[in-house]
């Protein structure tokens, strides 16, 4: 059932996630009651989750895009900040849609939206390892037996990176387009909630455009090298 599930989800998570995010203007409660609390909380989690997505792009890259939108994979990767949980990418996802429940300060978006998309992760998960497990019916199992499914393993955060040189124009080059999207809804949450005019926002979210655009054409060219 979980493995169905998994495979549903991973098929439309784009539009699904969409969904999500959509979700979190809906007029609620708040989290705190001191709005601005809530968003510096928020902010930092926010941050800590683009940081692990960094993080793992930076150091060793793996595709997890799947094939017509089903699960795939070519390799089993292991090392780098794989070898310190088998998932730091949904790890960062997860945190970041933390984030932004206390940036919004949105109550029902922290205790029914975010709990689903918790069990929606946990479902790609079980799918995804299901679909490792019979394409690498040896390894994946010893990967399992060393590393944890999205807790860091704690003895390892200090030697993930040795061997590795992090490489800031792939982090770039993949994740431009993430960003001006946590950016932009940063930006309209600011606004929703009044703490920028709609002048100020329209400033803000043309300067993230406009480097969006820059990152976009320079890419297309080939001028960003790994």
């Amino acid at each position: 059932m979980l493995i169905k599930l998994g495979n549903w989800v991973f098929h439309y998570r784009n539009f699904l996630f969409i969904f999500f995010y959509a979700t979190l203007f809906i007029p609620a409660p708040q989290v705190i009651n001191n709005s601005s609390t809530a968003l510096i909380i928020g902010a930092i989690i926010i941050f800590l989750g683009m940081i692990i997505r960094a993080g793992t792009i930076g150091f060793v890259y793996i595709v997890r895009g799947g094939k017509n939108r089903k699960i795939h994979a070519e390799k089993l990767v292991t090392e780098g900040v794989y070898s310190v949980c088998r998932n730091p990418m949904y790890l960062g996802n997860i945190l970041l849609i933390l984030g932004f429940a206390f940036f919004t300060n949105s109550l029902f978006f922290l205790v029914v939206m975010f709990p689903l998309f918790c069990l929606f992760y946990i479902a790609i998960i079980s799918a995804e390892e299901n679909f490792l497990i019979s394409k690498f019916p040896v390894e994946y199992p010893e990967y399992k037996k060393d590393s944890n499914a999205l807790f860091p393993k704690l003895s390892k955060l200090c030697s993930f990176h040795k061997g590795y040189k992090f490489n800031f124009i792939r982090v770039i080059k993949k994740e431009y387009g993430s960003t001006f999207l946590y950016v932009s809804g940063m930006l309209l949450s600011l606004l929703f909630q009044s703490f920028i005019t709609a002048i100020q926002f329209a400033i803000y979210f043309l300067i993230a455009l406009v480097l969006y655009l820059i990152i976009r054409v320079l890419k297309k060219k080939k001028k960003l090298v790994e």
